[in-house]
């Protein structure tokens, strides 16, 4: 116990204190400070169903993290761990990639067989043979991983430019992983996919503000400057391949070309 009134300490169960005679009153320790990986963004414990599924069993969790991603991305988000946890969350997005990748698989075989059957036409079965599913069955997940993993460090990249990226590249890999939930949509026959990828890219940018607790703007500009570089660098392609096509032509033709 400590005296309210010298804040020297005491025996319990006193009544004055014997240093300064002051009547006594418990005053507890200051509680010592919560670590950033064990509290939330709001003070609370963090709560990724997911990356606590060895408390929850992997089949409740994994279906708790897509319900939470798909539905309610926000507070998920503020409930992750911005700087751990990479290694689960990779985990998770070849996962949900794998199974929703193989569903659209089997749409596409389904619906070619019917369409096939419509227009009398002969349907070309290739995911059919055995060959191309064993392949599938090794190569996906791995296609999976490597493109979640580039796509993660071009998105960090993007936004260390614009000044956003207060965590590390973890912290964006794994806002990038969670929002493979949105390929879940590819159940849904013919609009499915397009509706998950709409929305994964709204999951991206909710994952990016959150984690690294950045503004939706330079969440967003983040997520679309890959593209705004890549159409640059594809017209400054095609340019440079026209003059150069021009360039032959008068050669071959026998004429002058000047740049």
């Amino acid at each position: 116990m400590i005296c309210r009134s010298c804040y020297r300490a005491i025996l319990p169960g006193g009544v004055f204190c014997p240093h300064c005679g002051a009547r006594t009153a418990a005053v507890e320790p200051a509680a010592a400070p919560t670590s950033p990986v064990a509290a939330g963004r709001d003070g609370g414990a963090w709560n990724n169903p997911w990356e606590e599924r060895a408390g929850r069993g992997p089949l409740a969790a994994f279906a708790e993290t897509l319900q939470q991603t798909l539905f309610h991305p926000v507070a998920f988000f503020r409930g992750t761990a911005p700087d751990r946890g990479a290694g689960a969350a990779l985990l998770y997005a070849v996962l949900v990639g794998t199974i929703s990748i193989a569903v659209a698989f089997l749409w596409q075989r389904a619906l070619g067989e019917r369409i096939a059957e419509e227009f009398s036409g002969r349907y070309f079965d290739f995911f059919g043979r055995l060959p191309v599913l064993a392949g599938l069955s090794v190569f996906l997940p791995i296609g999976v991983a490597l493109g979640t993993v580039v796509w993660a460090a071009v998105l960090h990249v993007s936004l260390a430019v614009l000044g956003g990226a207060r965590g590390s590249y973890t912290t964006t890999l794994k806002a990038v992983c969670y929002s493979s939930s949105a390929t879940a949509f590819n159940v849904f026959p013919v609009c499915g996919a397009a509706i998950g990828a709409v929305w994964q890219i709204v999951v991206q940018v909710i994952g990016m503000r959150e984690l690294h607790r950045t503004s939706t703007a330079r969440a967003f500009w983040a997520w679309f400057l890959p593209f705004v570089v890549a159409i640059c660098l594809a017209a400054a392609l095609v340019v440079a391949a026209m003059f150069g096509l021009l360039k032959f032509w008068q050669e071959f033709s026998g004429g002058r070309f000047e740049v």
